[in-house]
């Protein structure tokens, strides 16, 4: 079996060329798209990153030399499209009222002891609070709120689209949510006093209000 040929100078310029013309065609239906998601961006950028692999290819294989692009495997998508999302991320938040301080305080003392961090001191109410949230989940704390000497206030839960490749990514911990974009709301439902209000696909809303109600 013969060994292929190294391409010619010819085909590296032909490679070359055919480039060219694939970063002026993705560049013509990028200026002329008709929104994000149009196909003709998607063939022209696939056409194109196939054009740079061939250069690439044939310029190391002619000449052992190299170029700078880095070819991407695959179209790059929009994971978190909140239309077609792939993951979501839920932020919760409800505001408690401390009615009962000495409620807070005897539900922590009627944990089981080995519930209780050793660390958290339940003999204050920030201590106590903390043992609760541990041994509770937010869910059991808001259904017991009134034994626990909680007056639930307002409350927002949010449902956003997410890119599954950043899912379990530890770097959010740090500020969890910095990323509530307002675009990625798939459904949100809020409880303002008495009002409930529920919203779904959130759409052409500014960063700082949607259906009129204000975003901190």
């Amino acid at each position: 079996m013969s060994e292929p040929t190294a391409p010619t100078a010819a085909d590296v310029r032909t490679a070359a060329d055919a480039l060219k013309a694939a970063i002026d065609a993705h560049l013509a239906a990028v200026e002329t798209r008709s929104d994000e998601s149009d196909p003709a961006v998607r063939t022209a950028f696939l056409a194109m990153a196939a054009a740079a692999e061939a250069y690439d290819d044939a310029l190391y294989d002619a000449y052992n030399e190299v170029t700078p692009f880095e070819i991407p495997s695959q179209y790059p998508e929009d994971h978190a499209d909140p239309d077609n999302p792939e993951a979501i991320s839920v932020l919760i938040r409800r505001d408690y009222q401390i009615e009962h301080p000495g409620r807070v305080l005897g539900a922590a003392r009627a944990l089981a002891a080995e519930a209780v961090d050793p660390e958290v001191d339940i003999s204050t109410v920030a201590g106590s609070l903390a043992a609760l949230f541990d041994v509770f989940d937010p869910d059991e704390i808001h259904n017991r709120s009134d034994e626990l000497g909680l007056i639930p206030g307002d409350g927002s839960t949010w449902v956003l689209a997410a890119d599954p490749d950043a899912l379990g990514e530890e770097q959010w911990f740090e500020d969890p949510f910095s990323d509530a974009d307002p675009e990625r709301v798939i459904c949100r439902f809020d409880l303002i006093g008495d009002e409930e209000y529920f919203d779904t696909f959130v759409e052409d809303e500014s960063e700082d209000e949607i259906d009129g109600i204000e975003v901190v």
